[in-house]
């Protein structure tokens, strides 16, 4: 989130001072290992603690003067360039941890991306990621929990000859595994990276896992469909943009954009104009073709679908058994 130094408190003078705001946070970049695309990275080193820090190199002071960023902020600003790579500042290092086809579970095949199939996505890292969190697992010094989004897939990056106007039903089960959420257990390396780990509490969440709705809009008529007539039992998460660790210890995800993942064939009537209207919903093919291969994506044969998406997701990374 980016914000105008004025609504700081005090303001922001610098791009420098700003830094102080990340105190605590360790900087990542994910996406997926396709062309146009970049594995999970973690930028930085981490410390003796099981507190992951972005500190450079080169250690420095333990303290900062008043005015100045505290140590592990203070190194120079990168300058724009053209350079096609992940540019990192003196005394820093970037290493990849995890990429899209990873395995997460055990049994997962070694990725190949001309023999992809939805059985195998769902047991490999997914696509395109823009939140992780690195929890530390108690009583086990060097290891934590790597929580990501996938919130999105971008299939001419992911298939070969992909062909958008006529997507393949092996192409739509890749794509419904690929999106959601990833848990993988992580330790530290001798060189001071994150490697990960086949451990009990990997998972992959993806766009057909079972969720439980709560709140209230469970359970009311917008929400009850044929396949679910109690309106509580919704399939899969996608669209989920960013995230955030609770106090209490779970990750949250939000929807956004889920809209765009209904269709209908075009000229067909609204069931709700209205609500269509406010939540953005167009009756015309959407762009992944998602409701040719299920029909819960089809705005005419399951017009309230969509009312089951665009919520704050929960999920327990502690529990792999757990209905988020």
């Amino acid at each position: 989130m980016f914000l105008p130094k004025e609504s700081l408190s005090g303001g922001l003078e610098s791009g420098r001072k700003g830094r102080s705001c990340l105190v605590g946070t360790i900087q990542v970049k994910g996406t997926a290992r396709a062309k146009g695309a970049e594995p999970l990275s973690v930028t930085g080193e981490l410390g003796d603690s099981d507190t992951p820090e972005a500190t450079p190199t080169t250690s420095g002071t333990t303290s900062a003067p008043a005015g100045d960023p505290p140590a592990g902020m203070r190194f120079e600003s990168v300058l724009p360039n053209t350079e096609d790579a992940l540019v990192v500042p003196p005394g820093y290092q970037q290493r990849v941890v995890i990429g899209w086809g990873d395995p997460v579970l055990p049994g997962a095949p070694v990725f190949d991306v001309k023999k992809q199939t939805g059985a195998t996505q769902r047991q490999q890292f997914g696509f395109n990621n823009d939140f992780a969190a690195l929890l530390p697992v108690a009583g086990q010094s060097g290891r934590f929990l790597l929580v990501t989004n996938h919130e999105y897939v971008s299939p001419q990056f992911m298939f070969h000859g992909y062909d958008a106007d006529k997507p393949t039903r092996e192409q739509f089960d890749v794509e419904i595994a690929a999106v959601g959420l990833t848990v993988v257990e992580v330790e530290r390396s001798p060189q001071g990276g994150l490697r990960p780990v086949m451990g009990k509490y990997n998972r992959r969440i993806t766009a057909d896992t079972p969720f439980t709705l709560t709140g209230p809009a469970a359970g009311t008529p917008a929400v009850q469909t044929t396949a679910d007539p109690t309106g509580r039992a919704v399939l899969g998460t996608f669209a989920n943009c960013a995230g955030g660790v609770t106090p209490w210890g779970t990750i949250l995800s939000g929807e956004e954009n889920f809209h765009t993942y209904f269709g209908a064939a075009e000229g067909t009537p609204p069931a709700d104009p209205d609500h269509y209207k406010r939540y953005g919903v167009v009756m015309e093919p959407s762009e992944l073709k998602w409701e040719t291969f299920d029909p819960r994506f089809d705005l005419a044969a399951a017009p309230r679908e969509v009312n089951r998406f665009g919520y704050v997701v929960e999920i327990n990374p502690w529990d792999a058994a757990s209905t988020p």
